[in-house]
């Protein structure tokens, strides 16, 4: 009898001892919380919950930040256009949440100033905005990146991209926020909660909920990377963080409940750098809105949509009237500098925004979140913002301390993020320099690689640990790309990456890129297909779905 003998990669063996340990944890601990949903807001619940010294688990039905957080404007913003709308406390909530994401995460973030042009017949005047500057400061407690400054018209036009409209121009006002990869980001605060202890994870769906007689959960969840096989988990609280999808989760608590969130459909668009300067812009809309461009590597990030949503939650489409929207709204401040043809990638989120009382724009709906207590032990979490996820965390684990009758304090801005080894960002630029010198001169990779690199922090040691031991890991996926073969190896075994879609779009942003990643998408899968054991039908298949994936067909 002839035997066969399958021989897997150490990645691959990490991999499935790693999701083998954590499905026989979630089948047979009984755990204080189980949240549903691992976008930021359950990504920070789990963080702030465990190292409050709860036992935590966390499933999420596809890839962490699948949704909405990875659907973003990738902004670290407090939100200047809420201070218009008098929503002072959020600005305010937002301002100090910002400085600690800066602080936590400079990896996956950067202080990034901001231009706003101004016309003295658009809302956004002189007048209006300097008023506004000085309320966004003030909120800040001046704490702010940059404080805010006015500039005249003849040194604005250099800063701005040309030409800008003439016509009642009054120059530009400069303030500061920050920017951030939010699928990454979110992504490390996933993994910094299960390094202390947590059970992350993804692809596990949540199908059903039975409250025994002991008041615990049983909750039935179906394994979608194994044959959907269903299991068990037992948990004393559970926690709702679905985002859009929380109206359609809290019917299995409460099968009258009315509608809580109104989805509303952002889509952003990719193009080349139409200006040079190291400065986002806010482009002003005449029916009130505002569109950011914002410097994105080599390209310009444009965005965003606000429009309500009634399809499919899985599948949001950019649509024709997204792009003519954009387009329109970037040449009536900028005429005739962007075309249909300059745009090089584009994708699509939904905002879980909570449904207001009156009839108001799409716009116009408070990015206040909402919490709800289904029961004593099982809450739901909607709407927000990303910046304060960490702030939306704490409100929902207070909670969880009265109704365990506990009383442990929030250190989520004291423990150093997964990735980094500080709460504070005054060591990040030292450090880098020390991290380039490392990679270039130890590990002899080239410069643009080693500075890309630094995404990951202080596991960019794990990654040239791989290249140490197989050299042929230090080769680009693509010649024009500074992604190397190794970070696959890591993304899978560490970072939980099992699908093309999780690599091409979260782990990476290399879909948002010329080509949409189609000129190294096939060195990616065939990588995964190494490391995952895939057939040749599998790695067909996920290299399809990935193309039916892109949003715009360029």
């Amino acid at each position: 009898m002839r035997r066969y003998v399958i021989i897997m990669s150490l990645e691959q063996q990490n991999a499935m001892e790693t999701r083998n340990e954590g499905i026989y944890r979630l089948k047979s601990e009984v755990f204080d919380v189980l949240i549903v949903g691992g976008g930021i807001t359950g990504a920070g619940i789990a963080r702030d919950a465990i190292l409050r010294g709860y036992s935590v688990g966390l499933i999420e039905k596809n890839d962490f930040a699948s949704g909405t957080s990875s659907g973003s404007s990738k902004l670290v913003h407090a939100g200047l256009r809420y201070v218009a709308q008098k929503e002072f406390g959020l600005v305010r909530e937002a301002s100090i949440e910002r400085k600690k994401i800066l602080e936590m995460a400079p990896h996956a973030t950067r202080p990034l100033k901001f231009l706003i042009p101004l016309h003295s017949d658009y809302k956004t005047n002189k007048f209006n905005i300097r008023l506004a500057m000085w309320l966004y400061d003030i909120l800040a407690n001046f704490r702010n990146y940059t404080f805010h400054k006015i500039i005249g018209p003849e040194k604005a036009r250099a800063l701005l991209p040309s030409p800008v409209r003439e016509e009642n121009f009054q120059g530009v006002a400069l303030y500061g926020d920050g920017q951030m990869d939010d699928a990454r980001l979110t992504l490390d605060i996933i993994l910094s909660a299960e390094e202390h202890g947590a059970v992350v994870m993804n692809y596990c769906e949540a199908s059903s909920f039975k409250e025994n007689s002991d008041n615990m959960y049983s909750v039935l969840v179906r394994d979608k990377l194994d044959n959907n096989i269903e299991f068990q988990i037992k948990a004393k609280s559970i926690v709702l963080s679905c985002g859009h999808w929380t109206d359609e989760l809290i019917k299995n608590f409460d099968s009258t409940a009315t509608q809580r969130v109104r989805p509303t459909k952002g889509i952003h668009i990719i193009t080349q750098r139409f200006y040079n300067k190291d400065y986002a812009v806010v482009a002003p809309v005449e029916d009130g809105r505002i569109i950011f461009l914002v410097p994105f590597g080599e390209y310009l990030l444009i965005g965003t949509t606000d429009t309500d949503y009634t399809g499919d939650f899985d599948y949001i489409p950019v649509q024709t009237e997204d792009i003519e929207y954009l387009i329109q709204a970037i040449n009536t401040i900028f005429p005739g500098t962007l075309k249909e043809e300059d745009i090089l990638s584009a994708y699509s989120g939904l905002r879980p925004l909570i449904l207001p009382v009156d009839a108001k724009s799409e716009s116009d709906v408070s990015r206040k979140h909402e919490i709800y207590e289904l029961k004593p032990n099982v809450m739901a979490i909607a709407g927000g913002k990303y910046t304060t996820y960490r702030a939306m965390a704490k409100e929902l684990v207070d909670r969880l301390d009265k109704f365990f009758n506990k009383k442990n304090k929030c250190v989520t801005d004291k423990v150093p993020l997964f990735g980094w080894v500080s709460t504070s960002r005054k060591n990040w630029e030292d450090w880098t320099i020390v991290a380039i010198e490392n990679m270039t001169i130890r590990h002899e990779l080239p410069q643009d690689v080693a500075t890309h690199l630094l995404v990951y922090g202080k596991n960019y040691s794990r990654i040239c640990e791989k290249i140490n031991e197989s050299p042929e890991l230090s080769k680009r996926i693509a010649e024009n790309r500074s992604y190397i073969l190794a970070e696959i190896n890591y993304m899978i075994e560490i970072e939980k990456a099992r699908t093309l879609n999780d690599i091409m779009l979260r782990r990476t942003q290399i879909q948002l890129s010329a080509n949409q990643g189609l000129d190294c998408v096939d060195t990616v899968a065939n990588q995964m297909a190494r490391i995952l054991g895939w057939d040749t039908k599998k790695l067909q298949e996920e290299i399809q779905i990935y193309k039916n994936s892109l949003v715009w067909k360029a």
